[in-house]
């Protein structure tokens, strides 16, 4: 059989994502590997650029599984999205770094200055303002929050002085860090230590039409999780070329969290709640959310 038969036989399918980082690295792997073709699946990635953008993109039925993190999720599924979380994304607890200039040290030395977010409602904007909360900074009056869309994660973004710091994601926080441009100066998960943050959804609609479909995903999907933990080092060639680094910078970005990848899909239920409770905290009412109607493992 040609391999133009071959792809003619694989089903499409649209895997949308927020953002592009190393949290997509096992979409990736997969596709190099073969393992979503040996599945009858011809995956593609598509970016929306933020949480909220993502949403829209499962409301308009041109996505029906994906990644993204809780706090929007939650968002839109209070404002009707059809969908419900049915695994854990790699990057589980919030292994999410705010970086700066070199000559900022602190937290507290981002007052008057700019910060770059994903955009107005991602997970970037519920973080900062608990960080700067924490240190007595007015999110909406002691500094200006910059929504970068699709220049998220540049660190160039800080080295031109676009804006002061941002949440740098990997593999571009290595890079900054191995070229001068950075330093981190918080990690999100110094704040909320049990916090199941990157979630897979798929829309009601899959979930009752095409189970047998989104098993074939979810395998595929875990198979590259362990692949990669298993043996990082036979990564990173293909790492470095995705995201434009060189093989030692992706390695160290890989590496840091490695760890705590989450390569089973499982969710963190007290995590997810923890979650809830936070945004609960932040005034945006979650009473009404049960995680039994909003979770399906799969």
């Amino acid at each position: 059989m040609s391999l133009s038969m071959i792809s003619h036989l694989l089903e499409k399918v649209v895997w949308g994502a927020p953002s592009f980082w190393i949290e997509r690295f096992p979409l990736y792997w997969g596709i190099h590997q073969g393992y979503f073709k040996d599945q009858g699946i011809d995956l593609h990635i598509q970016y929306s650029y933020g949480g909220p953008e993502l949403a829209r993109a499962f409301n308009g039925g041109s996505v029906h599984i994906g990644e993204m993190g809780l706090p929007p999720f939650a968002t839109a599924y209070q404002q009707g999205m059809s969908a419900r979380i049915i695994g854990s994304s790699v990057i589980q607890q919030l292994d999410h770094y705010l970086a700066a200039r070199p000559d900022i040290i602190s937290i507290e030395g981002l007052a008057g200055r700019r910060i770059g977010i994903l955009s107005g409602g991602s997970c970037d904007d519920y973080f900062i303002r608990k960080i700067l909360a924490t240190r007595e900074i007015d999110p909406d009056g002691d500094v200006e929050l910059v929504p970068l869309g699709k220049d998220y994660g540049k660190p160039g973004l800080i080295a031109d002085r676009h804006v002061d710091a941002a949440f740098v994601v990997e593999p571009q926080l290595a890079r900054g860090e191995h070229e001068g441009l950075l330093r981190v100066i918080g990690r999100v998960a110094d704040y909320y230590p049990r916090y199941q943050w990157g979630i897979i959804l798929a829309s009601q609609a899959w979930l009752n039409q095409k189970m047998d479909l989104l098993g074939r995903l979810m395998h595929a999907f875990r198979k590259a999780c362990r692949s990669i933990k298993d043996h990082p080092g036979l990564t990173i060639a293909l790492g470095s070329r995705i995201f434009g680094v060189a093989p030692e910078v992706f390695e160290i970005a890989l590496m840091r969290d490695l760890p705590r990848w989450e390569i089973n899909a499982k969710l963190d239920r007290a995590g997810l709640q923890n979650a809830l409770n936070v945004q609960e905290e932040m005034v945006v009412s979650t009473s009404d959310l049960s995680l039994d109607e909003m979770v399906q493992q799969l």
